[in-house]
């Protein structure tokens, strides 16, 4: 038997099948998408593996009750062994972050509640609830949120100043990858394999001094695989910048507080610009914010591409970090989620 809908309602009906994600209204949706479209019943009931009298009472629903009434279901399930009460309770108790994992919450709901859950059961209470298991958020507590806050204002007032053209600005930082000292990571292995990488070591540190523009990702950087970054560097990267934009008269530079780069020298050579009509902005995060230079996020990015393998030498590791930094490009799409101007602040304390 052949469906004739209305425009409307077949359009309301495909805009359904297309965002719906529980499978018994989508069977449901489907029975009158494809009784519609001319399909036999026989084929429906081969395709969606229900009884041809269920595909009748759906049809009657539809008839009497439309699609308000098809899509309704009237069993909403076991509604489980704590009340709304209760699982708001336990949700702040989540909240606090005193659960390392799902047999602690058993232990808490037996405690609190009288109630016993196996370890699967906790689990799939959690997720119903709307919870995950993920990694906490560190923060340097000794940042200052009001001043986070300020920095950040003064930066949105200078984004206007960027877009109107003759100005650009650069997010500017050290990294320090050491040699043997890689970060530990998790990935997909065999039952019962053991990896491991080899670590250790220690004394061979290269030292990179990077820039980044936040607008366009230009990315520009003075390397030196020995000694130290010193005020030298720093205006080496000024002038490296100057060099890559001749025309531009006015760069802003976003700084953590590393002494090197409150050195008189800079200072001077800065002066000595400006005297020249190049003006070089210094503009010094709040103390401990790291998390309000986007640099930061570079540096992370690169410490995964390039050093979650063994290096057997430092100038192999060397190798593997110029790899990334001399072709960011390969990594554009990757970037332009990572370097969003989302700045997440301390918390207030």
């Amino acid at each position: 038997m052949v469906l004739y809908l209305s425009a409307g309602t077949r359009q309301r009906l495909d805009a359904l099948v297309a965002s719906t994600k529980d499978v018994r209204l989508l069977k449901r949706l489907l029975v009158l998408q494809w009784t519609d479209d001319g399909r036999a019943r026989a084929e429906i009931v081969k395709l969606l593996g229900v009884k041809p009298r269920t595909i009748r009472q759906w049809l009657r629903l539809f008839r009497t009750r439309g699609l308000t009434g098809l899509v309704t279901l009237h069993c909403h399930g076991d509604p489980g062994n704590l009340t709304a009460a209760q699982i708001d309770h336990l949700k702040a108790e989540i909240h606090t972050g005193r659960f390392h994992c799902a047999r602690q919450v058993c232990t808490y709901l037996k405690e609190t509640f009288a109630v016993a859950y196996s370890l699967s059961g906790a689990k799939q209470l959690l997720h119903r609830i709307g919870c995950s298991f993920h990694q906490v958020s560190g923060f340097l507590f000794k940042g200052d949120r009001d001043k986070q806050e300020a920095h950040l204002h003064v930066f949105n007032e200078q984004t206007a100043e960027i877009q109107a053209g003759g100005t650009r600005r650069y997010f500017v930082d050290g990294w320090h990858p050491t040699y043997g000292m890689h970060d530990a990571f998790s990935c997909w292995l065999l039952r019962g394999q053991r990896f491991e990488m080899g670590g250790g070591g220690g004394r061979h540190r290269l030292n990179v001094l990077g820039a980044l523009c936040p607008e366009d990702h230009d990315y520009l950087d003075i390397r030196i695989p020995k000694g130290s970054l010193n005020a030298q560097s720093v205006i080496a990267l000024i002038d490296k910048i100057h060099t890559r934009h001749p025309t531009t008269k006015k760069f802003i530079l976003y700084l953590d507080n590393a002494r090197y780069q409150h050195a008189k020298l800079v200072a001077e050579h800065v002066e000595k610009l400006r005297q020249q009509g190049v003006v070089f902005v210094l503009k010094f995060l709040p103390p401990y914010s790291p998390n309000l230079n986007l640099i930061e996020r570079l540096w992370k990015f690169v410490r995964k591409e390039a050093l979650r393998c063994w290096q057997d030498t430092f100038e192999a590791m060397h190798a593997a970090v110029a790899q990334v930094l001399d072709n960011l490009s390969q990594f554009r799409n990757q970037l332009a989620t990572l370097l969003t101007l989302k700045f997440h602040l301390v918390p207030r304390r």
